[in-house]
């Protein structure tokens, strides 16, 4: 059963031994992920998904990592040694792989029972930074890793129905984190460079997101999400799939300190 989804943001800078003296440029957001972590916590799960905008891209749909075990560490970052694993569900993938058999958008496996396998690190930062602070939280229970694909975005969002059934059918309390970054271009010398069209985009999308607007969610100009530059937006979608426009809003932080915006919410499905 869907018991919430949280909207979080990745960068490794707010994980504490990262960020350093730096992270505190980003406390709205540490708090806000804490809090976030302790909403999930309450709802005690038994299940938890990460969508993530940073795995392996697949045209066949989004990637699920069906590896009874997976980690991932901060490598990339200059931390190897800060590393997690999480265990991935297997009824609830083959679940997942039951309900789209007759979908127009299914999952692309990955792992010992998929197309290919990477590695024991294949958990990639978008996974990791949630995951470190649901940890943290007390959550540590099997899941699901799941990627988004560069289908439409109707087919995100219906394959967002089709996880929801999926994770009613496994009958076990389920939190989902929709893992993304806003956009990259908010100040002169963000990451992906400058763009004024990068604040309009995360103004606009948090507030759709905090009146529930799904449907102007979908239709976004496409001029003013490739200018953006953002990463987060797939992730969202698919999560939004999942609660199909029954669900009550709770935007919990916005910042963008370092020229990448970082939202917070937490989305609580109708009766939950």
């Amino acid at each position: 059963m869907l018991s919430i989804i949280g909207i979080a943001p990745h960068p490794p800078i707010i994980i504490p031994e990262i960020g350093r003296g730096e992270i505190k440029k980003a406390q709205k957001t540490v708090d806000g992920m804490k809090l976030l972590s302790s909403h999930m916590k309450e709802k005690g799960p038994e299940l938890t998904v990460i969508i993530t905008p940073h795995g392996k891209v697949l045209p066949e749909g989004p990637a699920v990592l069906a590896d009874k075990q997976s980690s991932g560490n901060f490598g990339q970052f200059g931390f190897p040694g800060i590393q997690l694993e999480m265990e991935s569900d297997q009824q609830l993938i083959e679940l997942l792989v039951e309900e789209s058999s007759k979908e127009p958008v299914k999952p692309a496996l990955l792992g010992n029972s998929g197309q290919a396998s990477f590695g024991r690190n294949n958990l990639d930062h978008g996974v990791l930074v949630p995951l470190y602070y649901l940890k943290k939280a007390g959550i540590n229970t099997p899941g699901m890793y799941v990627g988004v694909g560069f289908q439409p975005y109707d087919l995100l969002y219906r394959f967002g129905s089709i996880l929801r059934r999926a994770i009613e059918k496994r009958g076990l309390p389920t939190a989902v984190v929709a893992s993304g970054d806003l956009s990259h271009r908010l100040i002169p010398g963000a990451p992906a460079g400058y763009n004024p069209q990068g604040a309009v985009f995360d103004q606009q999308l948090v507030e759709l997101i905090r009146n529930g607007r799904v449907k102007d969610i979908l239709n976004l100009d496409q001029q003013l999400v490739e200018e953006a530059g953002e990463c987060g937006l797939r992730s969202i979608i698919i999560a939004l799939g999942m609660l199909d426009h029954n669900f009550r809003s709770e935007i919990i932080s916005y910042e963008g300190p370092f020229g990448v915006g970082y939202l917070v919410a937490a989305l609580h499905p109708e009766n939950s």
